[in-house]
């Protein structure tokens, strides 16, 4: 199997940590609770940069393998960018909410929680879809020379510096994943 598909699944799964802890900290918010609001704006972050920085392009260096192979009969049913443009706009409305209770405005805090459910239940439907339809469709239309081609492509990106650099930017986000 591929390194760039193992490493995908590694990455949803560390994601789904980081929503199962929003999801925990939008229930407390919503029971009227004080939530860890250092480790809220630590996951809005790890979110607002790290898919579309890191995971993102393997996934749409993938789908770009995939049109390759891809012929009209078996057309590619998703469009990832649309996909991952939805999420992103769902975050940013979640984090001007955030950050307009972190600076002490009055909002509503069922806005608040239905804005971080928008976002986290969107997230946890879109890996589904791609762990059950779109990484079984790469395994089947891409051969091995386009793996070897994408695993090459995906290793060769990683840098090191950066990686070290989020272990201290994302504390919280690691002691969660670790």
């Amino acid at each position: 199997m591929a390194q760039t598909l193992d490493l995908l699944r590694q990455e949803h799964r560390e994601m789904r940590v980081l929503l199962d802890a929003l999801e925990q900290q939008l229930d407390l918010f919503e029971q009227a609770g004080e939530p860890d609001f250092e480790l809220l704006s630590e996951i809005v972050d790890y979110f607002r940069g790290v898919p579309d920085l890191y995971h993102h392009p393997k996934e749409d260096l993938i789908y770009y393998y995939m049109s390759l192979r891809v012929t009209e009969e078996n057309e590619l049913r998703v469009d990832l960018h649309a996909e991952h443009d939805r999420g992103s706009d769902l975050l940013n409305i979640f984090a001007r909410h955030l950050m307009r209770v972190l600076l002490g405005v009055e909002l509503p805090r069922d806005l608040v929680v239905k804005t971080g459910r928008a976002f986290l239940e969107n997230e946890k439907r879109h890996m589904d879809a791609e762990e059950k339809s779109f990484f079984p469709a790469a395994q089947q239309f891409l051969t091995q020379e386009d793996w070897s081609q994408v695993d090459e492509r995906v290793m060769r990106r990683r840098d090191p510096r950066l990686e070290e650099q989020a272990q201290h930017r994302f504390r919280l986000v690691r002691a969660l994943l670790n």
